[in-house]
């Protein structure tokens, strides 16, 4: 939960946001970068006060509503925000063909195969991809029924370890922009698989805008 303060046009945030897998943000970590003039603007500020003539004080309660409840919304549908979050992580790493083994926090080391370099990647390639193709540009809000692909991924890579990996992520900053929020987060590996990753999710929770290192 939050509480969106005005000061001078500008608003800063008091409280927590938990976006699953992508992490648990905080206080100065949770930005509003837009001023009060931009955000009467907004698509949905005319649908809940008169924008023109609502007070500083009058947007920073709606905010504090609207930041509430789409962390409600995300928690409602947290299996498939961690889901496509995990499946972009791992479409970047068989993209550059992460030797992710040499990491020993990340390896399950009894269930390394002899090769990893041909015997991790390419044998999962089109199980990948499929679920790439239907997460890509799709809602996660619920309408949509989707593949498990956390369950898809530990069974496809028994090597890694998730578990640790997810314990490893490092949030940095969430932004909120009309109806979309963005996320920017690291890991604790030498920023090994996550550098600066960043995306936008829209009203939906479609992610919109996938950028790593």
């Amino acid at each position: 939960m939050v509480q969106v303060f005005a000061n001078d046009g500008y608003f800063s945030v008091k409280g927590t946001f938990d976006f699953g897998y992508i992490g648990l943000y905080r206080d100065e970590q949770i930005e509003i970068q837009e001023d009060s003039d931009e955000i009467r603007n907004w698509d949905f500020i005319p649908e809940t006060a008169d924008a023109e003539n609502c007070s500083d004080e009058e947007l920073a309660a709606i905010l504090t509503d609207y930041i509430n409840g789409l962390e409600q919304k995300i928690q409602q549908n947290i299996k498939q925000v961690n889901d496509n979050f995990l499946l972009r992580v791992f479409e970047d790493m068989e993209a550059c063909g992460a030797d992710f083994w040499e990491i020993e926090a990340l390896t399950v080391a009894d269930a390394m195969p002899e090769n990893p370099e041909e015997e991790i990647w390419q044998p999962n390639h089109e199980i990948l991809h499929e679920m790439i193709m239907e997460y890509d540009q799709s809602a996660n809000d619920g309408s949509i029924e989707k593949t498990d692909v956390e369950a898809q991924l530990r069974k496809c890579f028994p090597m890694f370890n998730f578990d640790r990996f997810i314990r490893g992520i490092v949030p940095e900053n969430i932004c909120f922009f009309d109806t979309y929020v963005s996320f920017q987060c690291s890991d604790q590996f030498e920023q090994s698989i996550l550098c600066a990753a960043y995306d936008n999710l829209d009203k939906d929770l479609c992610f919109t805008d996938w950028h790593n290192f």
